[in-house]
């Protein structure tokens, strides 16, 4: 982005900079995946899920369900393709089920 003669930039332009940084993108992206947990997996997984992080592009995910743990495995694919389609860009290569 090129600055302007007077070093002024809209509100618009001034979030995206700050959002290109790769650690600040990281962690909105992480924070935006645990608000949206249940509205992308459903109730039942989120039910199950007791916690998930960010680290990379791997998605870790933590089940108290053994069910579920093993649905999720056969279905991963498709669930980082649920994922990233929600979040409307490619953040999700993996996850990591533990």
């Amino acid at each position: 982005m090129q600055k302007k003669p007077n070093h002024s930039f809209t509100i618009e332009e001034a979030l995206q900079l700050l959002v290109s940084d790769r650690r600040i993108s990281k962690g909105l992206h992480e924070s935006v995946i645990k608000q949206e947990w249940s509205n992308i997996m459903g109730t039942v997984i989120a039910k199950h899920t007791t916690g998930l992080y960010l680290k990379g592009s791997e998605l870790h995910l933590y089940f108290n369900s053994s069910i579920i743990k093993n649905e999720f495995l056969y279905n991963k694919e498709k669930a980082i393709k649920i994922i990233n389609d929600a979040l409307g860009q490619e953040i999700v290569s993996d996850i990591v089920i533990r």
